[in-house]
C-alpha cells in the first residue's frame, strides 16, 4: 500500500503542518528592535534589519523634500521654534548694545561676555535641534514636549568644538600673520598697496572658504552620529567614512542649503524662519540615508 503522505515515495514520509506552539512565528515573543525612541541604541542601528532601515541611495532632492515637508507639516514646533531663537539671539545683541554704550570699543568686557553667552546659546540651542531632529524623522507627531528629551550633549560637542579648534588654527596660519602685518603697517601703505595688499588677504579667505566648502561633506556627519547614539570615537569613524562614500550629495546638500540660507536672509531675514529649519532637517534626513537607518517617521 503506497503512503498517503509520501508524494509517491514510500521511503521518505512528509509530515504535514501541526498546531504545536512552537510551529508559530512569533512563539517565544522574541523582542523587535525600534527606533531610538524606546532604546538606547543609535536610530534603527541596533541587532539585525528592521522596516525603517534605509537601504537605497542616498539622495539630497529626497532630504530636501523631506526638510519642507517636515517644517510646514510640523510648523507649531519648527518656524515657531526658529522664530523664538530668533527673538532670544536679538535680545541677546540688544542688551549687548545697551550696556556696551554708544562707543562699543570702551567696554571690551562686555563684548566678550556677551560673544561668549551668544556661542553657549547656538551651541545649546543646537544640540537640542539635533535631537529634536531626529525625533522629527522617527515620529511625525514630534512636538514641543520632545525637547530636551534624551539629547546627547558632551558627545556632539566634543567633535563640534574639535572641528572648530581645527579650523580656526588652519584660518590663522594661512591669513593671521598677513592680516595682523597689513594691521601694523597699514599707514606706511600707499593707497595702491593697500589695495593690494587687502585683494590678497581676501583671495586667500577666499580659497580657504572654498577648500571648506569641498572637505565639508567628509566630517558634517560626524556631530550627527554622535547626536544620534555613537562614541565619539565611532563617530568620527562612521562619520569619515559615510562623508567619503557619499560625498557627492553631501557636496550637494551643502551648497543648495547655502542657496536657500541666502534667500532666507534675502527675505530681509524673515525667511530665515522658515530657510534655517529646512537645512536642518534636510540634513538630518540626509544623515539618516548615509547611515543606513531609520528615514520613515511614525505617522
Amino acid at each position: 500500500m503506497t503512503n498517503p503522505y509520501s508524494g509517491g515515495n514510500d521511503d521518505f514520509p512528509r509530515y504535514e503542518p501541526t498546531d504545536h506552539p512552537e510551529d508559530n512565528p512569533s512563539f517565544g515573543g522574541l523582542p523587535s528592535y525600534g527606533s531610538s525612541h524606546e532604546s538606547n541604541e543609535p536610530g534603527y542601528a541596533g541587532y539585525g534589519a528592521s522596516p525603517g532601515e534605509f537601504r537605497g541611495k542616498p539622495s539630497a532632492i529626497d532630504a530636501l523634500s523631506f526638510g519642507f515637508k517636515a517644517t510646514l507639516g510640523n510648523w507649531k514646533l519648527w518656524v515657531l521654534g526658529s522664530l523664538l531663537v530668533g527673538v532670544i539671539l536679538f535680545a541677546v545683541t540688544a542688551a549687548e548694545s545697551l550696556l556696551s554704550g554708544p562707543e562699543p570699543d570702551s567696554n571690551p568686557d562686555i563684548q566678550i561676555v556677551f560673544q561668549l553667552a551668544s556661542t553657549l546659546v547656538g551651541v545649546f540651542v543646537g544640540l537640542l535641534a539635533m535631537r529634536l531632529a531626529l525625533f522629527q524623522i522617527d515620529d511625525s507627531r514630534t512636538g514641543w514636549g520632545h525637547v530636551g528629551k534624551k539629547v546627547r550633549w558632551w558627545q556632539p560637542f566634543v567633535i563640534m568644538l574639535v572641528i572648530s579648534v581645527i579650523s580656526s588654527v588652519v584660518v590663522f596660519l594661512a591669513i593671521g600673520g598677513s592680516f595682523f602685518a597689513l594691521f601694523n603697517d597699514a599707514d606706511s601703505l600707499s593707497e595702491e598697496e593697500l589695495l593690494s595688499a587687502v585683494l590678497s588677504v581676501l583671495g586667500v579667505g577666499l580659497v580657504l572658504a572654498l577648500i571648506s566648502v569641498l572637505l565639508q561633506p567628509l566630517f558634517m556627519l560626524m556631530q550627527w552620529f554622535a547626536a544620534d547614539g555613537d562614541g565619539v570615537g565611532e563617530a568620527v569613524k562612521r562619520g569619515f567614512a559615510a562623508g567619503k562614500a557619499n560625498y557627492g550629495q553631501l557636496l550637494l546638500l551643502t551648497i543648495v542649503n547655502f542657496f536657500i540660507l541666502l534667500g532666507g536672509v534675502l527675505l530681509l531675514g524673515i525667511g530665515l524662519i522658515v530657510a534655517s529649519p529646512v537645512t536642518f532637517l534636510a540634513q538630518a534626513h540626509l544623515f539618516r540615508q548615509c547611515a543606513g537607518r531609520n528615514t520613515l517617521p511614525r505617522a
